[in-house]
Order: structure tokens, then sequence, then C-alpha cells
């Protein structure tokens, strides 16, 4: 997730960051589940975000199952699901455990990945990464219905926003490392084998050069308690 967020760009040159934090402006606690090392965590001042984890990893502030939170009642303004969604199995347990945790009218923001094609570039871009991305999620409805999960869960879906952030493909080198970013981060199914990696290497590998890019659409869905 670190690399994705740190060299991803839209075409106005952002970083996801700050887009994943604005409507989290207002949070005076944020909760980052299945954070890893915590990407997300410079964009609030020291105190504001906890960031938790199944194992401990450096930044984590907490251990525990997204099912059963080490947190109070009430105990956090807002929650962030970053690319953790469609890999979360026990979803009942895990939105009501979001609940409880979340005060009254707080925010949840989820960050999963577009699983609809808008431009030619990311249809030849699926083309190529078609074995990679061919089923392997433990909860293939956190994509194309991440709206509809959130809503079921009592939550109300404020925005449903789409962007695609692009990484630079400059040479064979990079092409490579773009596939084992985007599955450590969970942009793809957590299931793919070494070899479908191996495969979409090769063939990204085959598109690089200066100036080439890898669309990756976004999609953030901003709901309230």
């Amino acid at each position: 997730m670190q690399r994705l967020v740190s060299t991803a760009v839209d075409r106005r040159g952002r970083s996801p960051l700050p887009w994943l934090a604005a409507p989290l402006a207002g949070a005076q606690q944020v909760l980052d589940l299945h954070s890893g090392v915590g990407p997300l965590a410079g964009e609030f001042v020291t105190g504001r975000w906890l960031g938790m984890n199944r194992t401990p990893a450096p930044g984590v502030t907490l251990c525990g199952s997204p099912a059963a939170l080490p947190l109070r009642i009430n105990a956090v303004d807002a929650v962030c699901l970053i690319l953790v969604l469609p890999q979360l199995d026990e979803l009942s347990a895990v939105f009501a455990e979001i609940r409880r945790v979340l005060r009254p009218r707080g925010t949840l923001v989820t960050l999963v990945p577009s699983a609809t094609v808008r431009s030619s570039a990311e249809f030849r871009t699926a083309r190529l990464t078609r074995p990679v991305c061919r089923g392997g999620w433990p909860n293939s409805s956190g994509l194309d219905r991440a709206g509809w999960l959130l809503a079921a869960a009592d939550f109300a879906v404020l925005s449903d926003d789409r962007i695609a952030f692009h990484l630079p493909l400059p040479d064979a080198a990079s092409a490579e490392q773009a596939v084992d970013d985007l599955h450590a981060a969970g942009v793809w199914p957590p299931a793919s084998s070494a070899d479908a990696r191996h495969d979409v290497a090769s063939r990204l590998a085959g598109i690089a050069g200066p100036g080439r890019t890898l669309p990756i659409p976004l999609r953030r869905l901003v709901a309230r308690r």
C-alpha cells in the first residue's frame, strides 16, 4: 500500500492520500482498520490516527480482529476500510463492531478497487491483468456492490466517487514492481497465484516505456452512522 499511494497519481498529479483523508478533516479520532504500515497516518496530527492490524507492525497502534475491536463504545469519530472490504469475511460482525465503536453521526470511509471499466486505457489494462483479477476475492460483493453493503449495514451512503490513479511503467523492472505492489496493497485478489502474477508482469513489461502508465481505478465511498 505504501508504494502504491506514494507513486500513483491522478491526471492532475495528486496522490490518493489527500483524497482519502478529505472526508475525515473534522474527525478527532480516526480508526484505520487493517492499516498496514499506516500510510494514512501522515495525513493527521499526532494522536488523531489509530492504526489496527491483526498482527503487530511498525506504526500499528492496536492489534485485534475487525470482528472484535479492542475499543470501547463510541470511541472514535471515523473509521477507514482501505482496500480491505472485498477481503473481509464475517461482514455482519465487522459492521456491527464498526457501529459500536463509531460515535453517532460518525464517518465511515471505504476504498475499494473499481470493478467497472470506463476508458479505453482501462479496458486494455483489464485484458492484460485478467490472469490475476479473475475471481479470488473472499467477498466479491465488496467490489461492485460496496454501496449496497454499507446501506444494508445501516450506514447512510453520502458519496460514491471514482478516480483512476496511474502507476508509472518506464521499464520492465517497474512493471514487475507494480504487480507486486498491487497484489500486496489489495487492489488485486489475495488468492492470485505467483504464476499468474508472473504472466501479468511479462505482459506489462511488453507495454512499458518512457511516459507509459498503468491506470488503477479506485472508488471512495463515504457513509455516516
